[in-house]
């Protein structure tokens, strides 16, 4: 009997153990991506040698599968609609911009310039220097249809210089990529092509004359997440790690192609942004989308700006600030690029449900017998914004001196909790403020201020921040349709461009 118990309790532990490592394998496959076994990426034939490369290095650091299509940018582009997928990667950033016009793409990650230039046979026999040559009656030319990015390129900028028809009479076939006519060059089927700089290189028989026409106008090589995909966490895991500094653009480099300055590979980044407590409401949803579509950690610190820039000022270093004013951006303007403005907001007075003190103007505010909530000058933008407004109005000493101000708050939901608890007759916060608390709305009446003063809100990511194309990212997703509708919900308004 003990026997069997004995033996019971060892089956028992063995089938716990399984279900335990199925559960925690299971989690793991969905920490990647779960939408599937593997990823579909759509790759322009140019890229063919470093993007096959970069997919097995993946699939043996990750375990992840990736399937490779390769053809012309043009092509592949067309079959977007039908083919779906998951990734879409032309030699050319203006085929992403055309299928994001079509609704197609969302995300995309540039990975890798491309220069156009004559790729000719090693010696240069046919002595072809400049494109003139390249009509010149003896010299058989190769060139690519133009749904490959490299034949549209072609065609547009010879055209754009009064080229193009002499070109084309002497050219003896088209291709649909620039794989094919630089192998036209390579075994003399040609005697001059024009290709991409690092394509050329990737062939031994073919020399590459530069053109200063086409120096001009290189091209980028742009990975794009496509809506189709039904695994957007695991399509912008491949799509970051192609673009690393220290995963797939080393393989580019590898393969002669100029690189971006990518963002270091890590597996699950982490991001930590400061912002003004008063965008909390309008920002907190979508940065928790964002979490989960790119499979990253954001740490906000939400306070008062005052308070964010100290902590600047005294040594911290978040990788991205979403400040309540400019001004407040402007004191910490050194460590940062260049802010963009998404949105204002109004400041208001907030009274009782009835405004029973009869509450109308800021003069109003210094009458005797008042609790009065107003911003610390010092800690918030808020603040800063309020001791300016009363100052303009010449009422900044009298209302110190009145003894009404009850509360120097941090920042402007702190008075809005003081106003839901009655501790307050009248406040001075950001109309968010109001808009954000049920309570608030229930309870309390919004008061306009004369003039309508407003804050500016400019998002700007830290000259040092590690993930700078996440972050532009994390601005493009904050601002999005969805973003902007919640900032409107909260009272802002949008000053993003369209």
């Amino acid at each position: 009997m003990n026997q069997a118990k004995t033996l019971f309790m060892a089956t028992l532990l063995v089938l716990i153990g399984l279900v335990a490592l199925l559960f925690f394998r299971g989690g793991e496959r969905r920490e990647v991506g779960a939408g599937g076994s593997e990823l579909v990426v759509h790759c322009a034939a140019g890229l063919r040698v470093p993007v096959s490369e970069i997919a097995e290095l993946y699939e043996v650091e990750t375990g992840r599968k990736v399937r490779l299509q390769f053809a012309g940018s043009g092509e592949l582009a067309s079959q977007l609609e039908v083919s779906g997928g998951d990734l879409y990667l032309p030699a050319d950033v203006s085929y992403i911009e055309l299928t994001r016009e079509k609704g197609l793409v969302a995300e995309a990650i540039p990975a890798a310039y491309l220069t156009a230039g004559i790729a000719v046979a090693k010696g240069n026999p046919k002595g072809i220097r400049s494109l003139e040559d390249l009509a010149r009656e003896e010299v058989r030319v190769s060139l690519a249809n133009p749904s490959a990015a490299i034949g549209k390129f072609a065609k547009k900028t010879l055209s754009s210089l009064g080229l193009w028809e002499g070109i084309e009479q002497n050219a003896a076939v088209f291709k649909f990529t620039v794989n094919d006519i630089a192998q036209d060059v390579a075994t003399g089927a040609a005697d001059a092509t024009i290709v991409w700089d690092a394509v050329a290189g990737m062939f031994e028989k073919v020399e590459f004359v530069h053109v200063p026409a086409f120096d001009e106008r290189r091209k980028t090589a742009t990975i794009g997440v496509l809506n189709s995909t039904k695994d957007p966490r695991g399509s912008l895991h491949f799509a970051r790690y192609l673009t690393a500094r220290d995963r797939g653009l080393e393989t580019f480099a590898k393969h002669q192609f100029e690189v971006v300055a990518g963002d270091p590979w890590v597996e699950h980044p982490e991001i930590k942004l400061f912002s003004g407590s008063m965008l909390r409401p309008a920002i907190e949803s979508q940065l928790r989308l964002f979490e989960e579509r790119e499979g990253v950690t954001i740490v906000p610190a939400y306070e008062g700006c005052g308070i964010l820039v100290s902590m600047m000022e005294a040594g911290a270093k978040p990788d991205a600030y979403f400040s309540c004013d400019v001004r407040f951006l402007d004191q910490v303007q050194g460590q940062f690029e260049k802010g963009v403005v998404v949105s204002r907001n109004d400041m208001i007075m907030v009274v009782k449900k009835g405004n029973p003190k009869g509450i109308h103007a800021l003069q109003d505010l210094i009458r005797e017998g008042l609790k009065v909530g107003v911003a610390h000058p010092e800690k918030s933008a808020l603040g800063t914004l309020t001791m300016d407004l009363l100052k303009s109005r010449e009422l900044y000493d009298a209302l110190q001196s009145s003894g009404n101000v009850e509360i120097l708050a941090s920042k402007g939901d702190e008075l809005a909790n003081q106003m839901q608890i009655g501790a307050l007759d009248v406040a001075i916060v950001y109309r968010s403020n109001a808009l954000s608390s049920e309570q608030i709305l229930e309870q309390c009446e919004m008061l306009s201020i004369e003039n309508d003063p407003q804050a500016v809100q400019p998002f700007a990511v830290h000259r040092e921040a590690s993930h700078k194309h996440l972050l532009q990212r994390l601005e493009t997703f904050l601002t999005n349709a969805a973003g902007k509708e919640q900032f409107l919900k909260y009272g802002f308004y949008w000053e993003m461009a369209p």
